[in-house]
């Protein structure tokens, strides 16, 4: 079966995926009439701008990564992904709007799954993500955000479907800004705008936390270049779409050399 996606992309155009059951992962471009572009799922096809991240060269596929992460929380590592736009609908800034109609895609059976026997860290600044080995055959994240407009939030999660759907997938992207943001007069339907004074929401806050929450979301998505599920444990703070793709950097050199 096929599930499609269309809706306003940030870019104000029309944006259009479709996901369908395969027995492997593979990704398509489509523009008009001519032959599908055969897009490579890897790590050095991964850009970030803007902390937006987008895929490949030419074609470049942009904001990929709540996608991504939906694929990921639901195990879906088996698809067929097809672009028919250089970007995807952004709806309400959340996965939400994907798990809702992947959920009707069945897993496969023999998802690939890893766990690296030793301790792998990656760290920036007052950032970091340490990955240990656990022996429970699940991926846990403990998953801190600090920042002066909100002190510290904290989320320990295990990640399944049931868990994804529920405690991750709605929570919203975000920004830190200032008072005198226009944006904030009149705000989109999606996001969440953080001052120092107070959070600017177009709908109430989904979650008390919602911010760290759409964090792992983030990682998740990056964590999708493996085409793996990582079992184990990670411990973050104050992660990024950079630090994420480093951290998959060494994941993927580890899986080189074993």
């Amino acid at each position: 079966m096929n599930v499609i996606f269309e809706g306003t992309c940030l870019n104000g155009r029309d944006g259009k995926v479709t996901v369908s059951t395969s027995n492997r992962l593979s990704l398509f471009f489509h523009r008009d009439s001519q032959a599908p572009v055969a897009i490579p799922l890897n790590i050095d096809a991964v850009t970030v701008q803007h902390h937006l991240v987008s895929l490949g060269k030419s074609p470049k596929i942009k904001i990929i990564e709540h996608l991504f992460s939906a694929l990921y929380g639901l195990n879906l590592f088996k698809v067929k992904i097809d672009f028919g736009s250089d970007e995807l609908p952004f709806y309400d800034g959340s996965s939400a709007p994907f798990v809702t109609l992947l959920s009707r895609i069945k897993n496969s059976s023999s998802v690939d799954h890893f766990m690296p026997e030793r301790a792998i860290i990656v760290t920036e600044s007052d950032s970091f993500l340490h990955y240990e080995p656990v022996q429970d055959n699940n991926l846990n994240i403990d998953m801190q955000l600090s920042h002066p407009y909100i002190t510290t939030q904290r989320v320990i999660i295990t990640v399944n479907k049931k868990n994804y759907t529920r405690e991750i997938a709605p929570a919203r992207t975000f920004v830190y800004t200032t008072e005198d943001d226009p944006r904030l007069k009149n705000l989109p339907p999606y996001g969440i705008g953080v001052t120092r004074k107070k959070f600017y929401s177009a709908t109430p806050l989904r979650f008390r936390n919602e911010l760290v929450r759409h964090k792992i979301l983030d990682l998740l998505g990056d964590l999708y270049v493996i085409k793996k599920r990582l079992v184990g444990k990670i411990t973050c703070k104050n992660t990024s779409h950079y630090l994420n793709l480093k951290f998959v950097k060494k994941l993927i050199e580890y899986l080189k050399d074993t």
